[in-house]
């Protein structure tokens, strides 16, 4: 049914989402903002697969990093895309699944958004 690449994938991003929560509340000391992390996506109504093939998808490349972002108040999977010689983040809306927003890779570089979301993580008309 799944692939092994997704499995894997799968796992990976698992392992790497609950070593964010971690590494994130023990370097601030701050247990409820991991509580507060691990009961959005315990309760979230999208699984961390159905987020990396949102990202996937939407990007047409492939994830090679996912974790959580607090997105105006709202958490969001956040997922890495490569795609050719560049990368993207992708934050996925937890219940959704749909799309917020397409950055560039650099975090520091918010000139990068894709400007085809609207507020709402809806694709505008193109």
């Amino acid at each position: 049914m799944f692939g092994s690449r997704t499995i894997l994938a799968t796992v990976f991003a698992l392992t790497t989402v609950a070593g964010t929560c971690i590494a994130f509340a023990g370097e601030n000391g701050h247990e409820t903002d991991q509580q507060d992390e691990l009961s959005a996506v315990t309760s979230a109504k999208t699984s961390l697969s159905q987020a990396i093939a949102a990202a996937e998808q939407e990007t047409g490349g492939k994830a090679v990093d996912t974790g959580l972002e607090n997105q105006d108040g709202v958490m969001a999977y956040e997922i890495e895309i490569a795609k050719g010689n560049t990368l993207q983040r992708v934050l996925i809306d937890l219940d959704s699944g749909k799309v917020i927003k397409v950055m560039a890779g650099d975090a520091n570089h918010e000139d990068g958004e894709n400007e085809n979301h609207d507020d709402h993580g809806e694709h505008e008309n193109e």
